[in-house]
């Protein structure tokens, strides 16, 4: 195998081009947690708990929706490349599932909010909760808006748009947790509350933005008047076949680490909190993979769509050594700088001592974080959903929730066994999910 199928400059670049602006807004995204998390963790360890398990519930839900929006943009950028008015009919069949997706979610939104006693969670962190779980729950629905529309835009290779729509959210919801949760500029001090109307407040700035965007964009071929629903049936049915076991990737996947916040809970809200700070910093270096990751999805939606399989499995190989050369440096930087790191977000202690040790083992499975996300992304665009969604519901349901219940509840390990949990199935989802990608497409070259 010559050496440019595993680096090549080319590929590289445009990896870098599509994925650098994805990259960016993705990491917008996880800063708007991590300032909030520094923000309202200044107030106490209490409030950083409370939010902690609010974002871990919200997220619960909403993921599986989250997830179905996912396979929107490699299907238009598919539709793309054959150059038919089909494009057109599609963005109104993804417009559509969002209304369905959205209306679901937050039905079981509110069902879960109505029953958050299902969780646990210490009496002073249930009390702090529930008030920010509210506006959270009713910013699902900008969530959703913003998220189909960057699909829209994203298959049409236009990625800055999301960018520039997440990094202004950011800075506003940055101003808007300063003036309401301190209570600057003659606003009430709102406490954690402030951070929730700060969220909600610019989830609807970014939904709004991409519509705008998406409407008066001319090489986004979506007209308003012509919004047909019996001629999008069809690709509303191929969108949720696609889609559904995609949400059920991200569900089984994101339970699994919202599972290991709720037994946090359990354990103590010290450690709650330790959990919240450890896993948002994991998060950021996972948004590079995520955004690198949706580059390549779009990439081989277009090439397997051409039936260009030799030029697919060029791509993904690519992906898979951009993304690595990234999570080991993030691996190293965790454990050199870890006790910094998280002093940013806690000021107990106790918070800090187990929030270090965490990060060791988040610098751990970085490699394996990365692999796994994109090979999702590359076998999304490829079409191939379905027997990804049965690895994670193995590997995250059948082992890894129970293994962290039983060494965070029933060994001395505590937190540590709960991660080391979940390293084991970022291992092994990793491993079965890459193999599944190299497999498919050398059997096309045979």
């Amino acid at each position: 195998m010559p050496i440019n199928s595993y680096y090549n400059p080319k590929i590289i670049a445009s990896l870098l081009k599509l994925g650098a602006p994805v990259v960016a807004g993705n990491v917008g995204l996880v800063l708007m947690g991590l300032i909030d998390n520094a923000m309202v963790g200044s107030l106490g360890y209490v409030p950083l708990a409370a939010a902690g398990i609010s974002n871990t519930v919200f997220f619960i839900v909403t993921i599986f929706g989250i997830g179905v929006l996912m396979v929107f943009s490699a299907n238009i950028a598919a539709e793309q490349t054959k150059k038919k008015p089909e494009t057109e009919n599609l963005i109104g069949a993804s417009l559509l599932i969002n209304v369905l997706v959205s209306i679901f979610t937050f039905i079981i939104l509110l069902l879960v909010y109505k029953n958050f006693w299902i969780f646990d969670q210490t009496e002073t962190v249930s009390e702090a909760a529930l008030p920010y779980l509210k506006l959270l729950m009713y910013s699902s629905w900008p969530l959703f808006l913003y998220l189909t529309f960057k699909s829209v835009s994203d298959g049409h290779n236009l990625t800055k748009a999301a960018m520039y729509a997440t990094l202004l959210a950011l800075l506003l919801n940055v101003f808007l947790n300063w003036v309401l949760i301190f209570g600057n500029l003659g606003s009430p001090k709102y406490g954690l509350l402030g951070a929730g109307y700060a969220t909600l407040t610019s989830r609807s700035f970014m939904a709004i933005f991409m519509l705008l965007y998406c409407v008066y964009h001319h090489k986004i071929v979506f007209y308003w008047k012509t919004f047909r629903t019996k001629i999008y049936q069809k690709h509303i049915k191929n969108l949720l076949a696609l889609g559904i076991p995609s949400g059920g990737q991200f569900f089984f996947e994101v339970s699994a680490f919202a599972g290991a916040a709720i037994i946090a809970g359990w354990i103590g809200e010290h450690e709650l909190a330790a959990h919240t700070v450890a896993i948002q910093l994991a998060a950021f270096t996972y948004m590079f993979a995520s955004g690198i990751s949706i580059a390549g999805m779009i990439k081989t939606g277009e090439t397997w769509e051409q039936k260009k399989y030799k030029k697919t499995l060029d791509i993904g190989r690519n992906t898979f050594f951009l993304v690595s050369v990234f999570m080991a440096i993030s691996a190293v930087m965790f454990v050199i700088f870890r006790v910094p790191m998280v002093r940013m977000f806690a000021e107990n202690a106790e918070v800090i001592r187990i929030a270090s040790e965490l990060m060791i083992i988040a610098a751990l499975f970085q490699f394996f974080d990365g692999v796994q996300a994109v090979s999702l992304g590359l076998l999304r665009g490829m079409n191939d959903t379905k027997v990804p969604s049965y690895i994670t519901l193995v590997v995250y349901w059948a082992i890894a929730l129970p293994l962290a219940y039983w060494l965070g509840i029933h060994t001395s390990l505590g937190m540590t066994g709960v991660w080391v949990a979940l390293t084991v199935a970022l291992i092994l989802a990793s491993v079965s999910l890459y193999i599944r990608f190299i497999n498919i497409t050398k059997s096309k070259l045979q």
